[in-house]
């Protein structure tokens, strides 16, 4: 039975798969997928903690090689005689020309296009009439996809192909953490499933009976003020339900504070916080900071946020972000166990913003100030 397990940040989606591909009875035939570096690095080395001493391992690839290696390689020339793949290309394909196929989705030198890979892998799968697919259920019994939200355009195409076949497809991902993109070029989904509205299609695939979906709220992460502020950054219109939070506070400096851009430098130094921004850091008197995608996957114990403008006017008038926005600033807020910062220029107008607004009247979200050298508790305005 196929199955997706969507999971709010801090549940522990990567212990969860390692557990579950160790007790496959044949590990040799058991693919592991996932889209970045970073991500397959970590599949490989959680799942041989838990199968260390084991004769045969799972493999572990990424989504694009898989593609290349597994679909488009071995059928391509059913597709186009005559043609060779030669690998995966480092620039990507150029909408703006009228290319004709097969140079729409190749270069001249046999490498793909990554945004129309899952496109060419799909018109594979169907010149094949079937043979690419009868030829990875020979291969594998079960295949495991990680971050699986990262998939997007004609892979989502491949996907439900997978679905569709005897081979047991299980699922790991959380739409709100929507920040990659395995298509960035491809148009197929972009308008009707943007970033975390995805979880929309694996819906209607349930309803279909092509898999079931499993939803796991409890983080193990954050502690629950991060928590529920992450809820209210992404909302509940498509129903993904509250977090909720098994980690204790640690009794001094916990929750969600808003600091000014100017105390950067000195705040950083002081809480041994983690930096995370959009612009390069040296900009703010800090020596390194962190992208917000990039820190996808990471635990800190402080974390401290330069704010952008939409932010800012989300937490002041409650202008709803844009989807990309808003999934990019739930991965920064929930990579944090214990503190927020949140930089902003004007620390008092955000704070009279946040006063004023209903989404954050019980998150007790605390100005914080070098000039007077306190904490003040919004919600009963008083000092801390």
């Amino acid at each position: 039975m196929n199955d997706a397990i969507v999971a709010v940040a801090g549940w522990g989606k990567t212990e969860e798969l390692a557990k579950a591909v160790a007790r496959e009875q044949n590990p040799d035939r058991i693919l592991v997928l996932t889209y970045t570096e970073t991500n397959q690095r970590e599949d490989t080395l959680r799942i041989f903690q838990k199968t260390n001493g084991a004769k045969y391992h799972a493999s572990v690839i990424g989504w694009k090689a898989f593609q290349l290696r597994d679909i488009v390689r071995p059928y391509l020339p059913l597709l186009y005689p005559g043609v060779h793949l030669r690998g995966l290309s480092n620039h990507d394909v150029d909408l703006t020309k009228c290319l004709r196929r097969p140079d729409r989705y190749l270069t001249r030198d046999g490498d793909a296009y990554p945004s129309l890979l899952g496109k060419l892998a799909l018109d594979v799968i169907n010149s094949s009439k079937g043979a690419a697919i009868r030829r990875l259920e020979w291969l594998y019994d079960s295949i495991y996809i990680d971050e699986a939200q990262d998939l997007r355009g004609n892979d989502l195409c491949v996907l439900e192909k997978l679905l569709k076949s005897n081979i047991n497809v299980h699922i790991f991902l959380d739409p709100r953490q929507s920040t990659l993109n395995t298509a960035e070029k491809d148009p197929k989904y972009k308008k009707d499933y943007p970033n975390a509205e995805v979880i929309k299609l694996y819906r209607e695939w349930e309803r279909k009976g092509l898999l079931h979906i499993r939803y796991e709220n409890v983080t193990h992460r954050s502690i629950a003020p991060i928590a529920a502020f992450s809820d209210v950054i992404v909302g509940d219109e498509l129903g993904l339900g509250s977090t909720v939070s098994t980690v204790e506070p640690r009794g001094w400096h916990d929750g969600i504070y808003i600091i000014s851009k100017a105390d950067l430098s000195r705040y950083v130094a002081e809480y041994d916080a983690t930096l995370l921004a959009l612009q390069k850091s040296k900009k703010y008197g800090v020596s390194d900071s962190m992208n917000f995608r990039k820190s996808k996957g990471m635990t800190r114990d402080d974390v401290v946020i330069v704010t952008t403008g939409p932010i800012e006017k989300f937490l002041t008038t409650r202008a709803a972000l844009k989807p990309a926005s808003a999934c990019n600033f739930y991965v920064a807020v929930t990579r944090a166990k214990y503190s927020v910062a949140l930089a902003v220029e004007n620390p008092h107008k955000v704070l009279a913003g946040i006063e004023s607004n209903s989404l954050f009247n019980e998150l007790n979200i605390r100005l914080f100030t070098y000039s007077l050298n306190e904490y003040w508790n919004l919600e009963l305005d008083i000092p801390y």
